[in-house]
């Protein structure tokens, strides 16, 4: 076939196809069937852009569909004529990271880079620690270590307790090399497979047919048994899943590596000239170059009024910070998760199971110290650093994610601190009911359909509206130490806690560690460790003001996401409201520019975007730009806005075309997923229902506002994909659901609603969203005539509008009330079997 290259990696059982499929292409896609193997990519110019030319796209997903692999599109576009993504890859028994080339190149098309993760023939490296000789010795040991405890030497008194417990963690650990992984089977299987090969043998050197006959049907039933062994193992390990025993981390380790990715890994840095470096030890360095300038501080202009201005009197300025029992400490230390990767010092959490409760006695006293005087141990200050791939997994150092992995012992004092910390932001109401981030009561998706609902009443106006998508660079890693801390003295935190906060965020360091290679250790002067559960927080208290600031725009934060919705003056002509709009979308960028000038809080200006949204024709062309940038702000059709792919005219093509993308990727690792080299119908449905279900899960509260036809098709696609999933592509809707017992999808969403209705009366942002319900309502009388508002008058271009809640009841009285699962009875079922011209 021409344009078609094939190669096969026998020690990795891998197939690589690489395609270049013009318009003039002399075969289908059908005939590339033959060439699917188990572990195979095909990678290339497919000349499809399957979000755009759905003509096209449907027969290649259709293919791809029947052939069970899945597509893997780079984020950005590839073509340059065109704009379209029509380079990209179809994978098949594992999951791949592709993205586009960035660099110089002479072609017209972007190169596109893939990542496969294929095992490598390296000698591994096993650990096995003896954690009941860890627990008897710290017991044993506690007499001394409560006689060397001295809060008058806490520096040198606690590193040698650290390095204490990380010695003894090490000589409590053994390695040794991993050999090849063979599974555990009954002892009388095993003798008969030693017999079998005995008999083997005795061939061998006889050269007997008879005995050759014999060993050939010996293998026979030993592979019968050894299948059915297997298959018995992999059953009970579905149906014990869910339970607290050892072998459910076992099914859920192995399937959440092979099905889910948690993490972006780094695979390789792009340096300054543009080549691309693979060396841990050379990445480390680099890395640890460009944070230790990043990391450095900011000279900021003084007199500052955060810093310089005068403290208010506040009635709890000498507030101190309770103390804490021995109780609340056992009950953060047991109630933490418990995690095996190591901070600076060697030193785990998973360690805690294992350490002797009578050392929490004398860590308590540390940790009441700290509280009182406000001063933390140097070394809690300390942290190793592994760097995560913002997108691709090769890329220059500032599209990376530094995590901070801090002191164990220190994250126990944070979670102590941050239970303290928000009962005093609750008691001033210091943060605002638009910031939906890292608060109780406060969910993701009330904010998203508060968000809706404030575009669905702008357009109801007839007023054309901007949404900014405002975007600061690294938020937390530029928070500004003293700043941070003279705005919360002024907003009323009392003394005690922000001589402890000043302490913890200051004089920190770090090291960068890649692969088992770690850089020099560097200082920090600005912003808080990503790893820390004290960070969220912070960052959203010091800029808890920034709605305030901004009061003249409607703001939707959840943590550093932000988007500010502006319309142009009601009662105006349309050319009139489009001017009104371009003055008040450069008075918010001028504020944005103050504000983040004043918090020291970068903006970044490259991702900084706009969504023009009217119910009129077409757009007015408006450039908008920051006064400290050249480039003009960009203008989107559609924005992803906290995982949401929301378009300009409110349609959520994109968003579903996303998501049955995202499921196809499932379904296909699905197929190739096995425990013991095999699989089953109760194993795929469990992973169905845990990796599938979820993506779907995630619609469920806009699905009340899809069109009726958008409805239909995921309902369908739901179904589909559960076929796909069992390999029953012959059932139809209704058999699937009769014999599975399973319900559609509008079902479940329909429950959701009913459970989400009753949780909204206990969440402060579903009252919110009732008060946008009764604002529509009462607009909608004023409408009407019923209640006339001085100085404001009706106008023909207000249309009728219905606030989300009344859509989604209006959706949740069409739903059936009896459920989708038919009740057929098993008698009717046998009179089918038996007269079935009776049923015509």
């Amino acid at each position: 076939m021409p344009n078609i290259c094939i190669l096969d990696f026998l020690s990795t059982n891998l197939r690589l196809c690489a395609i270049y499929a013009p318009e003039s292409k002399s075969w289908k896609w059908d005939q590339l069937s033959e060439f699917i193997s188990n572990k195979c990519v095909l990678i290339g110019d497919f000349n499809v852009d399957l979000t755009i030319d759905s003509t096209k796209a449907i027969p290649l997903l259709k293919w791809a569909d029947n052939m069970f692999i899945a597509p893997y599109v780079p984020d950005s576009f590839t073509s340059k004529r065109s704009n379209r993504t029509i380079d990209y890859a179809f994978s098949r028994g594992f999951s791949l990271q592709i993205q586009t080339y960035k660099g110089h190149t002479t072609s017209d098309h972007h190169p596109i880079i893939a990542i496969l993760p294929v095992k490598m023939n390296n000698n591994l490296i096993g650990k096995n620690t003896r954690w009941k000789v860890f627990s008897l010795f710290s017991e044993f040991t506690y007499s001394y270590w409560k006689k060397q405890w001295s809060l008058e030497n806490i520096e040198s008194t606690y590193n040698n307790y650290t390095l204490f417990l990380s010695l003894l963690l090490t000589r409590c650990t053994t390695t040794f090399p991993c050999g090849k992984y063979r599974s555990s089977i009954p002892s009388e299987l095993r003798c008969f497979l030693s017999y079998i090969r005995s008999l083997s043998f005795r061939y061998l050197r006889t050269k007997n047919l008879e005995l050759k006959k014999e060993i050939i049907h010996l293998k026979r039933i030993a592979k019968n048994e050894l299948k059915r062994f297997f298959s018995t193992q992999l059953n009970n390990l579905v149906h014990i899943r869910n339970t607290s025993l050892p072998a459910a981390n076992f099914f859920w380790s192995k399937s959440r590596n092979h099905i889910k990715s948690s993490t972006s890994s780094l695979k390789g840095l792009i340096s300054s000239s543009g080549s691309i470096i693979k060396n841990s030890m050379q990445m480390s360095e680099i890395a640890a170059d460009y944070y230790e300038t990043f990391f450095m501080k900011h000279d900021i202009i003084k007199p500052h009024p955060y810093t310089d201005s005068p403290i208010p009197d506040f009635d709890n300025s000498a507030e101190q910070i309770p103390e804490i029992s021995l109780n609340e400490l056992m009950l953060i230390v047991n109630t933490r998760k418990k995690k095996k990767s190591l901070d600076a010092h060697g030193i785990n959490s998973f360690m805690f199971n294992y350490l002797d409760v009578s050392h929490w006695s004398f860590l308590l006293d540390l940790y009441n110290r700290s509280f009182r005087s406000g001063i933390l141990p140097s070394t809690w200050k300390e942290s190793r650093m592994i760097l995560l791939a913002k997108k691709d997994a090769i890329c220059t150092p500032d599209l990376t994610r530094p995590i901070s992995i801090i002191d164990s012992f220190s994250k126990i004092g944070e979670c102590l601190f941050l239970s303290r910390f928000k009962s005093i932001l609750s008691k001033r109401g210091l943060l605002p009911d638009t910031q939906s981030g890292f608060r109780n009561n406060f969910r993701l998706q009330i904010r998203i359909l508060l968000f809706l609902e404030d575009i669905y009443g702008h357009l109801a106006n007839s007023s054309p509206i901007c949404t900014l998508f405002v975007d600061y660079k690294s938020a937390f890693d530029n928070i500004w130490h003293e700043g941070c801390v003279g705005k919360l003295r002024r907003l009323g935190i009392p003394i005690a806690y922000t001589n402890w906060i000043f302490n913890w965020i200051n004089n920190r360091k770090s090291f960068i560690e890649i692969n088992g290679y770690r850089s020099r250790w560097f200082s920090i002067g600005k912003g808080a460790p990503q790893g820390s559960v004290l960070t969220p927080s912070l960052f959203i208290t010091f800029h808890c003001d920034m709605s305030s600031f901004l009061s003249n725009f409607t703001s939707h934060c959840f943590a550093d996401d932000v988007a500010y919705i502006i319309s142009g003056q009601i009662g105006l002509r349309y050319s009139d409201q489009c001017l009104d709009l371009e003055k008040r979308i450069k008075s918010l960028l001028d504020l944005l520019e103050v504000y983040s000038v004043l918090t020291d809080q970068p903006l970044n200006y490259e991702k900084t975007e706009a969504m023009f949204s009217s119910r009129a024709i077409g757009a007015p062309k408006i450039d908008i730009k920051f006064s400290g940038h050249s480039q003009n702000i960009s203008w989107k059709s559609d924005f992803k806005y906290l995982g949401y792919i929301i378009s300009s005219k409110l349609g959520w093509n994109k968003l579903i075309k996303n998501t049955e993308t995202k499921v196809r990727k499932r379904i296909s690792l699905i197929k190739s997923f096995k425990i013991f080299g095999c699989s089953s119908a109760p194993l795929r449905k469990a992973l169905f229902q845990s990796y599938i279900i979820p993506i779907f899960t995630w619609i469920y509260p806009i699905f009340p506002l899809l069109t009726r036809n958008q409805q239909i098709k995921l309902s369908h696609f739901y179904y589909t994909s559960l076929r796909r999933t069992l390999f029953l592509l012959e059932w139809n809707n209704f058999l699937i659901s009769f014999l599975l017992n399973e319900s559609s999808l509008e079902d479940r969403c329909a429950s959701y609603w009913n459970r989400f209705f009753i949780s909204l009366a206990d969440n402060i942002d579903g009252t919110l969203l009732y008060e946008k319900t009764n604002f529509a309502l009462f607009r909608e009388s004023w409408l009407n005539g019923d209640y006339p508002i001085s100085c404001l008058r009706k106008n023909k271009r207000f249309i009728h509008h219905e606030s989300v809640i009344q859509k989604v009841l209006n959706w949740l009285s069409l739903v059936p009330s009896n459920s989708s699962i038919p009740e057929i009875d098993f008698n009717d079922l046998e009179k089918l079997q038996l007269f079935p011209e009776s049923f015509v």
